[in-house]
C-alpha cells in the first residue's frame, strides 16, 4: 500500500494532521490525544516494513511516543472513526476510500483477490484481524541472561551491593564487541525490564571509561520500574542505572531515565500514582535542563522536588551521608 496516499486521504477528511516525511516515518500530529491538537507531531506512521529489536513492524504501523498508541493502520483508522462516532471499521473505510485496496492492501493483511472473492465478508474480516494483531514483543531469555551472571570488583567500586546486584540481575560481559568495531569492550550489563519484569534489552556500561550502549532504535522505558516497592509514595528519578542502584542501596526507591528523559518515560511516571517525585539529575547543564523539563511535566500530578547536585558530580559520587544531606535540603 502507499502509506502517504492513505494518510493524505485521512487528512482530506480532517481525521489527521500530517507534518512531514522523516526517514521511514510519515510524521503526523497524533489524532488520539489533546483532541488531535498537539503543538508538535508526536506520532509516526511506518512507510515500509521495519525490524526493531528482532520484531517485524509492518508498513502503516502507527506509534505515538506521547500517548503510547501503537497499532496497525486498520486498527488506528478504526479508532479514529470510533472517536468521531462513525460506525465503520478501518477495513471498510480503506476499501471505500483507497482505490484497488483488495489488491494493494495494507501489507499486514495482503489477501489475493481470488481468495477475497471466495470468502464472506465476515470470514475475510476474521482473517484480516488475525493477520493484523500487534507483533509479539520479544524478550531477552533467561538463557541469555545466564551468560552474564558474574560479579566483578568494579561493581563494588561503583557502590553496588550484593543485594542490589542480585535483585537487579547486574552482570558482566567480557566478550562484547560494539557495533562497527572489532575490539572487545568488557562491560557490566543492566537488564532493562518492563513493569511486569520481562527483560526488554540490555544496557551496557564499559568498565573502563564512561561508554553506555543501548540497542539501536529502542524507546527507552524507566529503568527499575518493575522493582518499585509496593506502597511507595515518593520516588527518586536519576539519569543512569548506576545512580538509581546507588540510591536503592542508600535506601531510596529509584528509577533511571537512561539519559535525560523522553515522553514515554514521563507517561510511565504519571501512571505510577506517586504523591511525590524527587529529581536527582547530574550536576551539569544537561542535568539541569532535564530537571527543569521533568518538573514542568510532573508538577500537575504530584509534589516535585529537585536535588541540587554539586557541579560535575552525580549521585554515585556521593557517600550515603553526603547524599542524605542533599536529600534533606531538596528544593
Amino acid at each position: 500500500m502507499n502509506v502517504i496516499d492513505i494518510i493524505d486521504k485521512l487528512a482530506s477528511f480532517g481525521y489527521v494532521r500530517p507534518n512531514k516525511v522523516s526517514g521511514n516515518y510519515y510524521q503526523i500530529h497524533c489524532p488520539f490525544h489533546n483532541n488531535g491538537n498537539e503543538r508538535r507531531p508526536s506520532c509516526g506512521v511506518l512507510l515500509h516494513d521495519e525490524y526493531r529489536n528482532g520484531v517485524l513492524y509492518k508498513e502503516g504501523w502507527f506509534h505515538c511516543f506521547a500517548c503510547g498508541h501503537a497499532a496497525s493502520m486498520q486498527d488506528s483508522i478504526h479508532k479514529i472513526l470510533q472517536e468521531r462516532g462513525i460506525n465503520q471499521t478501518g477495513l471498510e473505510w480503506l476499501k471505500m476510500n483507497v482505490p484497488d485496496f483488495e489488491e494493494d492492501a495494507d501489507s499486514d493483511i495482503l489477501i489475493p483477490k481470488d481468495i477475497m472473492n471466495q470468502v464472506t465478508n465476515k470470514y475475510a474480516l476474521e482473517y484480516i484481524q488475525e493477520r493484523t494483531s500487534s507483533p509479539p514483543q520479544e524478550y531477552i531469555s533467561e538463557n541469555e541472561l545466564e551468560k552474564y551472571r558474574f560479579v566483578i570488583p568494579y561493581m563494588y567500586e561503583r557502590k553496588l551491593t550484593d543485594e542490589v546486584i542480585a535483585a537487579y540481575d547486574v552482570g558482566y560481559d567480557a566478550e562484547w564487541v560494539p557495533p562497527g568495531r572489532t575490539k572487545k569492550v568488557p562491560c557490566i550489563t543492566f537488564p532493562v525490564r518492563d513493569k511486569n519484569g520481562n527483560t526488554l534489552f540490555l544496557c551496557r556500561r564499559s568498565v573502563k571509561g564512561k561508554m553506555y550502549n543501548y540497542p539501536k532504535d529502542v524507546t527507552k522505558p524507566l529503568y527499575g520500574i518493575d522493582m518499585i516497592p509496593k506502597g511507595t509514595s515518593s520516588l527518586l528519578i536519576c539519569e543512569s542505572c548506576i545512580n538509581a542502584l546507588t540510591a536503592v542501596s542508600y535506601g531510596y526507591p529509584a528509577v533511571a531515565l537512561l539519559g535525560t528523559g523522553n515522553t514515554y518515560q514521563v507517561k510511565q511516571l504519571k501512571e505510577l500514582g506517586m504523591q511525590e517525585f524527587v529529581i536527582c539529575c547530574d550536576g551539569d547543564e544537561a542535568g539541569k535542563a532535564a530537571t527543569d523539563k521533568l518538573m514542568r511535566a510532573l508538577k500537575s500530578i504530584a509534589i516535585v522536588w529537585a536535588i541540587d547536585m554539586p557541579n560535575g558530580k552525580d549521585l554515585n559520587d556521593c557517600t550515603k551521608e553526603e547524599f542524605d544531606a542533599l536529600y534533606e535540603n531538596r528544593g
